[in-house]
């Protein structure tokens, strides 16, 4: 019988990276500056293995192979045939990430043997004073960036967003942009780990080089017309028992945000699976079958064959989904 999957975390160290996934989330993680946790993933760099359950030890991969449409969905299997399509993770940021950007599907699998990158954000946590680099200042165009560069500090032309808890952006392919410091961060996003790198900070990486930039391929898939770009969502939908707030929108993924307060009943369709992750308080998942309790950090892939599920705040609680639309 099918039932929600959750998976052990996969933990990267980054040079960027901080302590916060314990303070934020509660989790006991490796030493170092960690600055990543791979929640759901098939990607070759980040294998998700099943924590507990029936499928106890098997990697994500293995739960698909074996039943493609029950896992996935229809609708799923026949627009991106039998691999997971999305990957969902924390980044940590101590220190600002690179500046950098992720093709659209013709140039990652031409170039980069995989799909491009598009992905959204959604600030789980945020120091006083935070920001995000998304998209450019108005009017800059490619040649003041490439002479920027050169000049060693392209700070100036990148366009900064002043961000709080519980805000989001949408990071489509070719849309510059950088984590910077002091955000815990929620990303969901197309299964793809191709990232082009512009500028680094003039800083070392963790073996005391400088980390390798990508600037000619950024500069060919980057959107030269994307200037700043704003953090707007749809508007809340109330619900019985909260509200729903679609985050993003787009032939990759759909993102909402649930802020629960009694119990929501909903179901997969057969058609998609669904991610759930918990990013306030706590709660309990329920379906046919069993419950799971959701603490503060969590996540969880429904199968698209798992039909009616319920959540249940133990006070106020808000959850992110994704499916694919």
């Amino acid at each position: 019988m099918p039932y929600p999957l959750r998976f052990t975390p996969i933990y990267f160290e980054k040079v960027w990276g901080g302590r916060r996934f314990s303070s934020v989330i509660g989790r006991t993680i490796p030493a170092g500056p960690i600055g990543e946790s791979w929640e759901v993933s098939v990607h070759p760099h980040g294998l998700s293995v099943v924590a507990d359950g029936a499928d106890a030890g098997m990697t994500l991969g293995d739960v698909i192979a074996r039943d493609p449409t029950a896992i996935l969905g229809r609708r799923v299997v026949a627009q991106s045939g039998t691999e997971f399509p999305l990957l969902v993770k924390y980044i940590d940021a101590e220190d600002a990430l690179s500046v950098q950007v992720h093709p659209d599907d013709a140039y990652g699998k031409a170039h980069a043997g995989e799909l491009g990158k598009t992905e959204m954000w959604y600030v789980l946590h945020a120091e006083p004073g935070s920001c995000l680099i998304a998209g450019l200042e108005p009017g800059v165009t490619r040649e003041q960036f490439q002479a920027a560069l050169a000049g060693g500090d392209p700070g100036k032309l990148l366009h900064r967003i002043p961000v709080a808890t519980g805000d989001s952006i949408f990071i489509p392919a070719g849309r510059i942009h950088a984590i910077m410091p002091g955000l815990t961060i929620l990303e969901i996003q197309q299964n793809s780990d191709t990232t082009y790198r512009l500028y680094d900070w003039n800083r070392p990486g963790l073996d005391g080089q400088h980390r390798e930039l990508h600037v000619e391929q950024a500069l060919e898939v980057s959107n030269w017309t994307d200037y700043a770009p704003t953090s707007a969502v749809e508007a809340p939908v109330g619900n019985e028992g909260g509200s729903s707030t679609t985050l993003a929108r787009c032939p990759y993924f759909v993102v909402e945000k649930l802020e629960i307060n009694d119990e929501l009943t909903s179901a997969t369709d057969g058609e998609t699976f669904v991610t759930v992750t918990c990013v306030r308080g706590t709660g309990i998942l329920t379906w046919a079958d069993g419950y799971e309790r959701l603490n503060l950090g969590d996540s969880f892939l429904l199968p698209a064959t798992l039909r009616n599920y319920s959540l249940l705040p133990d006070d106020d609680a808000t959850f992110i989904i994704s499916y694919v639309p």
